[in-house]
């Protein structure tokens, strides 16, 4: 009778031990990485926090002493402060001293704007145009003071002698939102015109207002020089304006008959 040869089960490989402590060696290592990148995360955002709120409480110190030294400039440019006895020239340079203390310690629009005015007020007027066109370049989108700067920029350049810059500023001015300034930089426009001499120029702008801009605030004015003008090129009262005889018989002469021949 033949044997039944039994089958030996194959015999498993041992996993070698240097494998198995490779294996948890490198997660033990990925882990440590992702600590050590969470910790990162985590301290960056903690310093940016501690930064925003240092920067914060910077900043607000910073805008209280800059809005401090702005009210004590007002006094002085406006003369609300207790010493009376100052002149006006004295007192636009000490409201210039302080505006200029606010721009360094906080850069805000109105401090620059002032500061501008002082110098226009002081006839410096090179300097207030650097003012106000730093105002421009920092803080265009300021519509409720813009309008102001063109005007006392435009100004400026004409106290320089430079209609022509003078008059491409109130061109800007008249751009804004759509030209709701366009009536105001027409008769600032026609100021100068009437400043520098020249009548004709001035008579065209007052009259655009006149026709253009009727429900202006400034129409009145414009209304008043056109006729202001207009009653210097007309005759005075009782001028007798009917033509001489001497003339009325050259102008109606008829030529005479030929003569017989």
């Amino acid at each position: 009778m033949p044997k039944i040869i039994k089958k030996r089960p194959a015999k498993k490989k041992p996993v070698q031990e240097n494998e198995v402590k490779s294996a948890a060696l490198e997660a033990l290592d990925k882990i440590k990485e992702r600590q050590r990148q969470v910790i990162t995360g985590v301290a960056i955002v903690a310093a940016i926090i501690v930064l925003y709120v240092a920067y914060s409480i910077y900043s607000s110190s910073m805008s209280n002493k800059a809005y401090a030294l702005q009210m004590e400039a007002y006094k002085y440019y406006y003369g609300e402060m207790a010493d009376k006895s100052m002149s006006e020239t004295e007192r636009w340079k000490k409201a210039l001293e302080l505006y200029k203390q606010s721009v360094d310690t906080k850069l805000t629009p109105a401090a620059l704007y002032y500061t501008g005015n002082c110098y226009y007020n002081l006839k410096d007027y090179d300097n207030a145009i650097k003012e106000y066109s730093s105002f421009t370049d920092k803080f265009s989108s300021d519509k409720k003071v813009l309008p102001l700067v063109y005007q006392k920029m435009s100004s400026a350049y004409f106290r320089l002698n430079q209609k022509d810059k003078a008059i491409e500023i109130l061109g800007k001015l008249a751009g804004i939102d759509n030209g709701i300034f366009k009536d105001t930089a027409l008769i600032l426009e026609a100021r100068l015109h009437d400043e520098a001499g020249e009548k004709a120029r001035a008579l065209e702008k007052y009259k655009e207002i006149m026709t253009q801009h009727t429900s202006s605030p400034w129409s009145t004015e414009a209304s008043a020089r056109v006729s202001a003008e207009e009653t210097k090129t007309q005759p005075a009262a009782g001028d007798d304006m009917s033509v001489s005889p001497v003339a009325e018989g050259l102008t109606n002469k008829q030529p005479e008959p030929a003569a017989a021949k």
